[in-house]
C-alpha cells in the first residue's frame, strides 16, 4: 500500500514537472514570436500598438517565474482534483496569463495590473479546488421534456429567422467576406436573435457534437458539423466555425492524464506552426490570426483597459454597464467597450476585454476579485451538475463559454455567450443519465427477485467451491 502510495504521489509529480515545463516551452515561443513577428509588425501605427521594451533581464526572470508559479498552483490543483471546468482555467492560462507574462517581461506591462491579475487567478484556482460541490437534485422528467421542447424551439427559431432574413442569399463560407456577411446579418437580427444565434453555435450544436463523439454516431455528427457551417455562413461569425474544433480537441485532449502538457504543448505548435507558415510564403493571415489575434491582442486590451481607468480622472463603471443597469448610474453613458474604442482610437469597432480587464473597469481591483471569486462559484456548479457525466464531455460542452472568458466581460459570457445555458443543458443531459442509470437498477432488482434460488449466491458462471 506504501508502495502504491508512493507511485502515486511521483506520478503526480511528474505530471505536474512536465506541465510546468510544457508552460515555459510556450512562453519561449512567445517570446520568440513577440520579438521577431509581433514587435516587427505591430509595434506603431496599429489600434493596439506592441513595442519590444526589453531593457531589463532580472524583470525577464521575474515574468518567468510568475509563470512557474502559477503553472505549479493550476497543474498541482487540477491533477489533485481533475474536474471538468479546468478547462476554463487552462484556456484563461494559455490565452490571457502567459502572454500577459510575455508582456511584462519585453514590453514593460505595469506591474500592479500583472500581479493583481495574478492573484485573481490564483483566487480562481483555490475557489473552484477548495469550494464544496453543490447539491443539484436531477431534475423531473417533466422538466426535461420542457427543455427538450425548448432547446427544439430555440433551434427552430435561429435557423428559421436567419434562412428567410436573408441568409441563404449572403450564404458564403469565404473567411476573407465574413465582414460582410456579419454587417447584412446584424441589420436584420430578430427579437432574442442576439441572445439566441450564440447559445445555438456555441452551446446546443456543441453539446450535440459532444454526444455524437461520445456515442460515435457519425451521421449525428456530420448532421450537426453541416448546421454549424450553414450558421457560420449565415452569420459571418468566424467563432462558429472554430467551435467544433475547439470542443472536438478539448473533448479527447481531456481525457488524456497529461491533459495540461497536451494543450500547452499543442498550443506552442500552432503559434510557432503560423510563424513557420509566413516565413514560407510570406502570407500574414495564418500569423494574424492564432499569433496577434489569439494570443496577444486578448492580453494587450487588458492592459489598455487599466490604462484608462487606473487615470483618476477616469471613474469606475460600478457594474453600470451591466444586467444592473437600470439601478446604477452609468457616468458615460455609453458601454464600456465603446468608451475605450472613443478614447484610444477614434474609431467604431468593438475591443471586448476578458473578465478580468472587465472586472477592473467595473470595481478597481476588488473587482478582480471578487469577479474570479463569482466565477469560481459557478464553475464549482459546473462541476457539481456535471459529476455524473464524462469529465471530457462537460469540459467540451463549455470550451465555448470557456474562450469567450478571455475576451469578454464575465456577465456577458455567463449569459451572451452560453455559460448558463450549458449549465442548464448538462442538467438536462444528466437527467438522460440519471434515467438510465434508474432503468438499470431496476432491470437488476427485478432480476434478483426472480432468479432462480440456487443462482442468487453467484449467479450462472459463479464457480463452485
Amino acid at each position: 500500500m506504501v508502495a502504491a502510495i508512493s507511485d502515486k504521489l511521483q506520478s503526480l509529480s511528474v505530471r505536474i514537472a512536465l506541465a510546468c515545463a510544457m508552460a515555459l516551452l510556450f512562453r519561449v515561443v512567445l517570446d520568440i514570436l513577440y520579438a521577431s513577428f509581433m514587435a516587427r509588425f505591430y509595434a506603431i501605427g496599429t489600434t493596439l500598438s506592441f513595442p519590444l521594451i526589453a531593457n531589463s533581464v532580472p524583470r525577464l526572470l521575474e515574468s518567468y517565474a510568475i509563470a512557474l508559479a502559477l503553472a505549479i498552483c493550476l497543474a498541482a490543483s487540477l491533477y489533485n482534483r481533475w474536474r471538468p471546468s479546468g478547462i476554463v482555467l487552462v484556456l484563461y492560462f494559455v490565452v490571457v496569463i502567459l502572454p500577459l507574462s510575455s508582456l511584462y517581461g519585453l514590453a514593460d506591462a505595469p506591474a500592479s495590473f500583472v500581479y493583481a491579475a495574478t492573484i485573481s487567478f490564483a483566487v480562481l484556482i483555490t475557489a473552484t479546488e477548495l469550494l464544496p460541490k453543490v447539491n443539484v437534485p436531477r431534475p423531473g422528467r417533466y422538466l426535461f421534456y420542457l427543455g427538450f421542447l425548448t432547446v427544439v424551439g430555440i433551434s427552430a427559431y435561429v435557423y428559421g429567422w436567419v434562412s428567410l432574413t436573408g441568409g441563404l442569399e449572403r450564404l458564403s463560407f469565404d473567411l476573407l467576406s465574413v465582414y460582410e456577411v456579419r454587417t447584412d446579418y446584424v441589420q436584420t437580427r430578430g427579437p432574442l436573435i442576439g441572445y439566441f444565434v450564440p447559445w445555438q453555435a456555441n452551446v446546443f450544436n456543441v453539446i450535440i457534437l459532444c454526444y455524437g463523439l461520445e456515442k460515435r454516431n457519425y451521421w449525428l455528427l456530420g448532421l450537426v458539423s453541416l448546421a454549424q457551417l450553414f450558421l457560420f455562413g449565415m452569420t459571418g461569425h468566424k467563432s462558429f466555425l472554430l467551435a467544433p474544433l475547439l470542443a472536438g480537441g478539448v473533448f479527447f485532449v481531456w481525457q488524456k492524464k497529461n491533459a495540461i502538457s497536451y494543450i500547452l504543448l499543442g498550443a506552442s505548435l500552432v503559434a510557432f506552426a503560423s510563424y513557420a507558415y509566413f516565413l514560407i510564403t510570406d502570407n500574414m493571415f495564418m500569423p494574424s490570426f492564432f499569433i496577434h489575434r489569439l494570443f496577444f491582442v486578448p492580453a494587450g486590451l487588458h492592459l489598455v483597459y487599466y490604462d484608462f481607468f487606473s487615470q483618476p480622472e477616469h471613474p469606475f463603471y460600478m457594474l453600470s454597464d451591466s444586467f444592473l443597469s437600470n439601478f446604477i448610474h452609468n457616468p458615460y453613458g455609453i458601454s464600456m467597450p465603446s468608451l475605450i474604442t472613443s478614447s484610444y482610437w477614434g474609431v467604431d469597432f468593438d475591443p471586448n476585454v476578458g473578465y478580468l480587464g472587465d472586472a477592473y473597469g467595473n470595481l478597481w481591483l476588488f473587482g478582480m476579485l471578487f469577479f474570479s471569486a463569482i466565477l469560481g462559484v459557478v464553475l464549482r456548479i459546473v462541476d457539481s451538475i456535471g459529476s455524473p457525466l464524462p469529465s471530457h464531455f462537460v469540459a467540451a460542452a463549455i470550451s465555448m463559454p470557456a474562450i469567450s472568458l478571455t475576451q469578454s466581460a464575465l456577465f456577458t459570457s455567463m449569459l451572451t455567450h452560453g455559460l448558463i445555458p450549458a449549465v442548464l443543458m448538462l442538467w438536462i443531459v444528466r437527467a438522460l443519465v440519471g434515467t438510465r442509470d434508474g432503468q438499470n437498477a431496476r432491470y437488476v432488482q427485478f432480476c434478483h427477485d426472480y432468479e432462480p434460488i440456487g443462482a442468487v449466491a453467484g449467479g450462472p458462471h459463479e464457480k463452485q467451491s
